[in-house]
């Protein structure tokens, strides 16, 4: 049950941070119980079922403003409802596919993408800095477009060594999104695909569950409680043109190491 409980703390950080939370637990759970790469990313994947309560605990008060909007969707839906549905669609557009094939992504092609991935977080990055200038739409400026951009980036995320946190957050700040509104976005985007995923690998795969699954998810959300909230606090602080190069840093690091080994 120890090694239980460390994958659940694991998943309750990372999950929020700009690393795949899939390939660092995905790759513990490897090494611990010898596990094959598909069976140890299905875990991986099932883990969220423990932070998805995390997010709805924290923004209850944004998605009882969503819900609100879905009653009223005569009267037009949000801008923030109509993001959440077009970025969710089209994620699930783009990231079936790869969940369907998974057996057959390695995790050799999910590290070359993220070297990929972030060089051109180095620009962007680089970009915002040279702006000088800090975000400025806010949730009621959220296009069709963001939702499209941003479902695509969390789409891809499934790949194993491409975080989700890290592409969706840094493509709103791209789209000069708010910092905090670009977090607080990306981890309500998660909710509907991250149990849309849980709930397929359990059935797909035919993940066992039992003592060890059900203390790695509750210890997930415990520590999810924590870290989320720190990770908002320091948001507020920080200039988040460093974060989205120390995101490309990390994710090209990441890719070279591992092509080495």
């Amino acid at each position: 049950m120890a090694a239980a409980a460390l994958l659940g703390v694991l998943q309750g950080i990372v999950e929020w941070l700009p690393v795949s939370s899939e390939g660092v637990v995905a790759g513990v759970y490897a090494f611990i119980f010898d596990a094959s790469f598909e069976e140890s990313v299905g875990f991986a994947l099932w883990l969220h079922v423990g932070t998805i309560p995390s997010v709805l605990l924290v923004f209850r008060r944004d998605i009882l403003t969503l819900v609100r909007d879905a009653a009223g969707w005569r009267r037009g839906p949000s801008s923030s409802l109509r993001f959440l549905l077009v970025a969710t669609i089209v994620s699930g557009v783009v990231g079936l596919p790869l969940i369907l094939t998974l057996s057959s992504i390695s995790a050799v092609a999910g590290t070359a993408a993220a070297g990929v991935i972030g060089a051109f977080m180095l620009v962007t990055g680089y970009v915002q800095l040279a702006r000088r200038a800090h975000g400025e739409r806010g949730r009621c400026e959220l296009t069709l477009m963001d939702g499209v951009l941003v479902g695509v980036a969390q789409g891809l995320s499934v790949i194993p060594g491409l975080s989700r946190s890290g592409l969706t957050v840094s493509m709103l700040l791209s789209r000069r999104v708010e910092h905090e509104r670009a977090l607080s976005m990306s981890f309500l985007l998660s909710v509907p695909a991250s149990l849309a995923a849980s709930i397929f690998i359990a059935v797909d795969s035919g993940v066992a569950i039992g003592a060890q699954e059900v203390v790695s998810a509750f210890t997930a959300f415990v520590v999810g409680m924590l870290t989320i909230k720190g990770l908002m606090a320091i948001a507020a602080r920080m200039n988040f043109g460093w974060l989205v190069i120390a995101v490309g840093a990390v994710m090209i690091a990441g890719s070279l190491i591992a092509w080495r080994l």
